[in-house]
This record gives C-alpha cells, sequence and structure tokens, in this order.
C-alpha cells in the first residue's frame, strides 16, 4: 500500500472519492480534452477524461449494456441504421453493433487524436469495433453533423458524451434544440437514449433537467439508473421516444427479445435487470418530477470540470 499512487474523483467541494493505481499508463492532452489512462487496483485499467472516471475494465460492461441495450429491445421493430454521438472508448459502438438486424451506425466524435488512442490502448472495450465493416467513424461536431442528414434518417440515436463543462464540446448537445434535431432524424417507431450524469438524491439537478428538456420534445420520456462501481455512484440514462416505452414490457417478454435481436453473451443485461433499472426510488422519483429547468441553447447547462472543483 505504501508505493500505491491516489487519484482524487472530486464529486463536489466536500466529497471527494480517492482511488489508488500503480501507475499512469498514458496522459496527454489533446486539443478538445484531458486523457489519462491509469493501472488502477481495485478496477484495472482505467480512463480518466479531465478529472472524471470514464470507464474502467473492471465494470464497463454494466454502464455500457445499460446505456445501449434497454431501448434495442423496447423500440417495435429491431433497428437497422443508428447514429451515435460521442462513445469515444467503442464500448457503446460494441454494444450497438450486438444488434442482428444492424445494417449500418455512423459513429460520430470530434476528438480523433482521443479515439486513436482508444484503438491502439483499450482493445478490451471496443474489441475489434471500429473495424467493423457496418461502421462510419466522422471525425467532427456530432450536431453539425446530425443537422446534415435526412430526417427520418435513423431508427435510433445514441448520446454517449462527456459532461457539459464550461465550454466544453459536449455542452451544445444537451439542449431543446439540438433533441429536436434528433427527433426530426428518428424514424416514427425510433428512439434516443442520452447518458444522463449522475442520479442519487443528493446530486440530480442535471438529469432532471435532461429529463424535462426531453419532454418539450418527445411524449414519451424515461428515466432509469444503475450502479457502477468505478464510478461509486448511480448513473441516469434518459430514453425518449414517439411511441416505444420500454416500462411496457415484462422480463420475460425482454429475455425473449434478446435471444431474437442481439448476438453474443451479455453480462449485466436481462429481462430481470430491465425492471430493476427502470425502478427508480420513490424519493428520486419525486426529486426528478420537481426538479430541473428547461436545457436551450442560450441557457446551456453547465458544469465545472472535476479538476476544477
Amino acid at each position: 500500500m505504501s508505493g500505491w499512487l491516489w487519484f482524487k474523483d472530486r464529486f463536489s467541494s466536500s466529497e471527494i472519492h480517492n482511488h489508488a493505481f500503480s501507475k499512469i499508463l498514458r496522459s496527454f492532452n489533446t486539443n478538445y480534452q484531458e486523457i489519462q489512462l491509469i493501472d488502477s487496483i481495485s478496477f484495472g485499467k482505467m480512463l480518466l477524461i479531465d478529472g472524471d472516471v470514464q470507464s474502467s475494465l473492471f465494470d464497463e460492461y454494466i454502464y455500457h449494456e445499460s446505456l445501449v441495450l434497454p431501448g434495442l429491445m423496447s423500440c417495435s421493430c429491431s433497428p437497422t441504421k443508428v447514429f451515435l454521438c460521442g462513445g469515444g472508448e467503442g464500448a457503446t459502438l460494441r454494444e450497438i453493433l450486438r444488434c442482428k438486424t444492424l445494417e449500418s451506425v455512423i459513429k460520430c466524435d470530434i476528438d480523433q487524436e482521443a479515439i486513436q488512442m482508444y484503438m491502439e490502448e483499450l482493445p478490451e472495450w471496443h474489441q475489434g469495433s471500429f473495424f467493423d465493416p457496418r461502421v462510419t467513424l466522422i471525425h467532427m461536431d456530432a450536431r453539425k453533423l446530425l443537422e446534415e442528414q435526412e430526417d427520418q434518417s435513423f431508427d435510433a440515436i445514441y448520446t454517449d458524451l462527456t459532461e457539459p463543462v464550461n465550454g466544453g464540446p459536449s455542452q451544445m448537445l444537451y439542449s431543446k434544440e439540438f433533441f429536436s434535431i434528433c427527433k426530426s432524424k428518428l424514424n416514427p417507431n425510433g428512439f434516443l437514449v442520452a447518458q444522463g450524469s449522475l442520479l442519487r438524491i443528493n446530486t440530480f439537478e442535471m438529469h432532471a433537467s435532461i429529463i424535462k428538456t426531453m419532454k418539450e420534445v418527445f411524449p414519451i420520456v424515461r428515466s432509469y439508473a444503475v450502479y457502477v462501481p468505478s464510478f461509486d455512484t448511480t448513473w441516469g440514462f434518459a430514453f425518449a421516444s414517439l411511441e416505444a416505452d420500454p416500462l411496457a414490457f415484462d422480463a420475460q417478454e425482454i429475455n425473449l427479445r434478446i435471444q431474437k435481436r442481439l448476438s453474443g453473451k451479455l453480462r449485466y443485461y436481462d429481462g430481470i435487470a430491465h425492471q430493476h433499472i427502470f425502478s427508480l426510488g420513490k424519493d428520486l422519483r419525486e426529486k426528478l418530477n420537481s426538479s430541473g429547468s428547461i436545457i436551450t441553447d442560450h441557457l446551456p447547462f453547465s458544469l465545472k470540470k472535476k479538476s476544477d472543483l
């Protein structure tokens, strides 16, 4: 223990979670973010961006299966065309590629330098997904690229983005205007899923605002959450659609759809897990119903970088 180094994951000015690690595997700055790859004692290889834990080798599958698979199981038909905003490590892409009917997926990530590092250093995450022939990889602003697509081009849109820190590249991809763009690019039975930040009874404001903003655009909006050990918190996701509702299915139906629609072996998600992640406690539901503000381009949600707390 005396030889360990320590990384401080700052949740606020009064709350810090410490991670012991043995060494820094990579550390560099791109034009958009500060990236570090460390060898964590508890969680193995761990990716940090701007002082914020993004994922770890030990438990990344919990986050990525939860982000991607509930939507794929909830829509009325299995998707063929998908648009992914962000999802740097390639693990979100990996889960999308499980869909047996998938024909094409556009993955748009603005930070090409980071993506190159992930290709080289995180093969356990992407498992070759970057190189799948169904994938088109583009490096530019995802909102601009999505705007350029024809209306009703996609069955699903995923946003797996960094937090909307002040002046960061993701800040304009959480607004009502952006969600309206997403709606116009979705087929009538399509859906949108966004990573929705921390979701716990003392840190829920951003998630509440995402949900409230989505409800301005979509008739069906659902919060769900999963505990990710390396984050040491329950993490939120936001589902939105014109007609699909993930609450409409029991565990048995979800398991049948998994068998029919997905390839490969899952580690976390199944019918029971589906019911679990959509079952938020009464206290949290009340906070979400009474909180949040509508995010717009002119009134964006703004967070400090964890390294600045």
